[in-house]
């Protein structure tokens, strides 16, 4: 089966969205010899390694500085992209599919860049998209 997977249906829902990120963090390369590496793991070995790196990513780091200074209001790269098509009037879910993301993800993206360019709806968000040349 595909690297990431979700073997057991009852853990789809939950997993989902940490493998599409882990996926989008790493890139598909690095996932995927990742996977494949977990996989021939003892399972309690996995959980433990897996426990430990959840603890250690608890605290989200701040943005490289490359990103800050590359563009506007401190946006990310990923974040540019999801709100330029924010701005094209997408919704989470078809911005999801589009940058193959889960829905969550998109969510999460979407109100950092609310805070990050100090607005509290969508509108207001491809307003300001346009203002700062991302439109």
């Amino acid at each position: 089966s595909r690297p990431g997977a979700i073997a057991h249906p009852g853990m789809a829902h939950a997993s989902t969205s940490a493998v599409a990120e882990a996926r989008e963090l790493l890139g598909e390369a690095a996932f995927t010899r990742a996977w494949a590496a977990g996989q021939a793991m003892p399972l309690e070995t996995a959980v433990t390694e897996a426990s430990a790196l959840g603890e250690r990513l608890a605290v989200e780091p701040p943005a490289p500085l490359s990103a800050t200074l590359a563009y506007p209001a401190g946006l990310t790269e990923r974040e540019v992209e999801v709100l330029r098509l924010v701005a094209q009037g997408l919704t989470n879910a078809e911005i999801a599919e589009r940058l193959y993301l889960s829905p969550r993800t998109v969510g999460t993206h979407v109100t950092n860049i609310y805070r990050k360019v100090d607005v509290s709806s969508r509108g207001a968000a491809a307003r300001r998209a346009l203002e700062l040349g991302l439109g």
